[in-house]
């Protein structure tokens, strides 16, 4: 089997092939943030956590699957807890998730507002550029009205095309995190 670049980084579980991240603790309240006196289930991550993951989930190629190991170091087992981290986890990315979908058909959305307005503006533009009255305003309107097409039709390709690319590659990695296998280790 060929050896990938980031082999050398990451352990990969030899029975699955998961990639490995691991996340050192000294205690479970390290997980959630400090400034959220919610109950542990409801409890708002860490943002040090959040950017932990996320940073290292786009590392790892998205066709590979992630297991998260949280390796407590001042703590005993405490499955009560281990739910409750796992529960919130598990949580907040599919909330991410799930605000990355909702902006996705958003864009497609204003997508087809943008072209039916560009298609509307080249309609009328050509309108002008046929009538034969008043040649000097009709050719003004006709090319802002051209222009603004084209920027309304390049807006909804942006919008298609360039932004949604990069909306699909997060939801794929808060995807997988949310199904990525957490397990707890004791010191």
């Amino acid at each position: 089997m060929k050896q990938s670049f980031l082999d050398q980084f990451y352990t990969v579980d030899p029975v699955s092939g998961d990639y490995i991240i691991e996340i050192a603790l000294k205690d479970y309240d390290e997980v959630f943030n400090t400034w959220d006196s919610s109950v542990y289930n409801i409890r708002d991550l860490d943002s040090s956590l959040k950017s932990f993951l996320e940073e290292f989930s786009y590392e790892i190629d998205s066709r590979n699957k992630i297991k998260l190991i949280f390796v407590m170091q001042d703590e005993k087992k405490d499955n009560k807890m281990e739910k409750s981290i796992e529960t919130g986890v598990r949580n907040y990315f599919n909330y991410r998730y799930f605000l990355i979908t909702k902006q996705t058909k958003k864009n497609r959305k204003k997508s087809v507002i943008y072209i039916l307005i560009s298609m509307m503006f080249t309609i009328v533009s050509t309108y002008f550029q046929v009538s034969e009255e008043n040649k000097l305003i009709q050719e003004l309107i006709s090319l802002n009205l051209t222009v603004g097409g084209w920027v309304f039709l390049w807006e909804a390709f942006s919008l298609l095309f360039m932004q949604s690319g990069n909306l699909s590659k997060r939801r794929k990695h808060y995807k997988r995190i949310v199904s990525a296998p957490i397990v707890f280790r004791y010191h």
